[in-house]
């Protein structure tokens, strides 16, 4: 299979696949990065100031993905005037917010709720290597994630036996509702609240998983979420103290703007590697 040729932007892929916690199925090989975006399996790696890709996916869906296409660079001027944003957009100028599958990212963050990464990630593993669609690609297998269907007729002990716990109820039911027709594609086009308050109805889901299903899933960039480094964050640089994580989120969305998501992953990250004071 022949390679494709994406673009010379600046991204840098570790940060982006792997290490940003934004997402959790792609895996490390020697000289790039492998994982199924979409229901396709992809091969992503980049070399002599290019990023270049093997898979079925062309080079707009996967500039899509990667975000390529977004000015990152008027993103720093926007917050320029903010010295903790100014500071972490300065330190990951790599760093993309990927535009991620909805389904893909909203059994992720099911997933992630009280895990950490390395959790996360052996969660979403799991579940893929056992009920997700097999792949191969340049000679490695690679695994998705279940269809709505697939995880709709699961026995809950067999989700259980996996290791995703009290979650197991949780993925069955909201696969059970988006077979019912609960709109999960069309929230890109939604109004933000609305989208959220549909998010929360599914069983799992609360505020901040609900917020990052809408930004990584579905290029809702004023979605906010709010974990214990970025409401340290918020009260040490910006002054918001006394609210709940809901109230933050919305506080946060007010004060930053319609890019507001962007910007958390940002500081969310640069908070987490100790990069910048809390």
């Amino acid at each position: 299979m022949e390679k494709t040729w994406l673009g010379g932007e600046q991204i840098d892929l570790r940060l982006c696949l792997m290490d940003s916690a934004q997402c959790f199925h792609f895996d490390a090989l020697e000289g790039g990065f492998a994982g199924v975006v979409n229901g396709q399996p992809v091969l992503l790696w980049q070399e002599d100031g290019g990023i270049y890709a093997r898979g079925a996916m062309d080079a707009a869906q996967l500039r899509l993905f990667l975000d390529l296409d977004r000015d990152y660079g008027a993103l720093a001027r926007e917050f320029a005037h903010i010295p903790a944003a100014e500071r972490a957009i300065a330190l990951y100028p790599g760093l993309r917010v990927l535009n991620q599958d909805p389904w893909e990212a909203l059994l992720a963050f099911i997933l992630s709720a009280n895990n950490n990464v390395r959790r996360i990630r052996s969660l979403v593993e799991a579940l893929c290597g056992a009920l997700g669609e097999e792949f191969a690609l340049d000679g490695h297998v690679l695994r998705g994630f279940p269809s709505p269907e697939k995880l709709a007729s699961c026995e809950e002990s067999l989700l259980r036996g996996l290791g995703v716990g009290y979650r197991a109820p949780y993925l069955i039911g909201t696969a059970q509702a988006v077979l019912e027709g609960f709109p999960l594609w069309q929230l890109r086009e939604m109004d933000y609240f609305e989208a959220h308050r549909l998010l929360i109805s599914l069983p799992g889901v609360g505020d901040k998983v609900a917020d990052c299903v809408l930004l990584f899933g579905c290029g809702q960039t004023s979605a906010f979420p709010v974990d214990v480094w970025v409401e340290k964050l918020l009260k040490s640089w910006f002054g918001v103290c006394g609210c709940s994580r809901k109230k933050l989120m919305l506080r946060s969305r007010e004060l930053l703007g319609p890019n507001a998501g962007l910007l958390q992953q940002f500081l969310f990250h640069a908070a987490r590697m100790g990069d910048i004071e809390l």
